[in-house]
């Protein structure tokens, strides 16, 4: 069998999640706070009985999916229940899987008084859900949210501890580590929207050159399988 065809193979396959991961990403683009995928590749040596042969048994795979948790650019809406953060913190949401860390910014009120988030589901203010009397509503820098002129809670915004990784769980939502830490230094806006921190142009560019070395890929794989094939077609007319 020749194995110079598993490393083309292995390459292709890695790539093809990439385009898949840059595609969801450019997808986004338009998303109120979303944070892109950055795949981390790595190297494996294949299982073999022969000794490797300048690197024929090294295959290439994308060894995780970090998130990346870069600032997106702020925009402003105008809409009083719209917040965007400018730092590290989240919002925390109240979910049916329990605490949720949130980004995404655009709030409502509910037919309760509640403030929620796109999905309906309430945000923790110093104790528990933040709810709304009817009036004008006032949110400063610190998320101490005011109706007419009257304090009534502030948003609980928290920070990733140095170390700790958090994951995606759909929705704009993230999972909530352990030990919480509160996020002092996160500004909040009202009015704002955070965007997106995919980057269009630069991300493009990237899926258009993926895309060429996946089919660099598909070329070499194919020869590798014309070769395999002539030398079955060799062996036959010689025996």
């Amino acid at each position: 069998m020749n194995r110079g065809i598993y490393p083309p193979l292995a390459g292709a396959l890695a790539l093809e999640r990439r385009l898949d991961v840059l595609s969801h990403n450019i997808g986004n683009v338009q998303t109120t706070g979303f944070k892109k995928d950055k795949p981390i590749f790595a190297t494996v040596l294949g299982q073999t009985s022969s000794p490797s042969v300048a690197g024929i048994d090294l295959f290439p795979l994308i060894e995780g999916l970090p998130p990346d948790r870069s600032q997106g650019v702020l925009a402003f809406s105008g809409e009083p229940l719209d917040v965007a953060l400018q730092g590290d913190g989240f919002l925390v949401a109240e979910t049916p899987d329990g605490l949720r860390y949130y980004r995404g910014g655009k709030l409502h009120r509910n037919a309760a008084g509640n403030l929620v988030t796109h999905n309906g589901d309430p945000l923790v203010g110093k104790n528990k859900a933040i709810k709304l009397p009817p009036g004008e509503i006032a949110i400063d820098s610190t998320g101490t949210i005011s109706v007419n002129n009257v304090t009534v809670d502030t948003l609980r915004l928290d920070q990733v501890p140095k170390g700790v990784d958090i994951a995606k769980v759909g929705d704009l939502y993230w999972t909530v580590p352990a030990k919480t830490t509160r996020a002092t230094e996160t500004t909040v806006h009202q009015g704002m929207l955070e965007k997106s921190n995919v980057n269009p142009s630069l991300d493009m560019v990237e899926l258009i050159k993926v895309t060429r070395e996946y089919e660099q890929m598909q070329k070499a794989i194919r020869a590798m399988d014309e070769m395999a094939s002539q030398a079955i077609q060799a062996g036959r007319v010689q025996g």
